[in-house]
């Protein structure tokens, strides 16, 4: 199943190498989740996996945090779902709040 949703995105980090003898090609980005519950509230960030290293370098350039749109892909093997975002579209940059000051 495709999925398109409108994200903030906080953070990314990839890694392309060889680990054990196995070539690796990974990356992932940390978008906003809404906190729920009883005792919760505000927000956290989600680690997203990416389908690659080049779709998280290809939004390096940007500055974070910013709004986007993404592609995610959810496959499952019959007991596991998993998404995988397959495209990222900056929007624009988030204004970070300030804090107010205590006095």
């Amino acid at each position: 199943m495709e999925m398109l949703a409108r994200v903030t995105i906080r953070g990314a980090k990839l890694f392309r190498g060889n680990l054990d003898g196995k070539d690796i090609d990974s990356g992932k980005i940390f978008v906003d989740v809404e906190l729920k519950g009883e005792n919760s509230w505000g927000i956290c960030t989600q680690e997203l996996k990416c389908e690659g290293s080049q779709l998280v370098e290809s939004v390096r350039h940007n500055p974070f945090p910013f709004t986007a749109e993404i592609g995610m892909q959810e496959m499952s093997n019959g007991k596991v779902s998993t998404k995988v975002v397959t495209m990222i579209k900056p929007l624009q940059r988030v204004a970070e709040e300030k804090a107010p000051k205590a006095g």
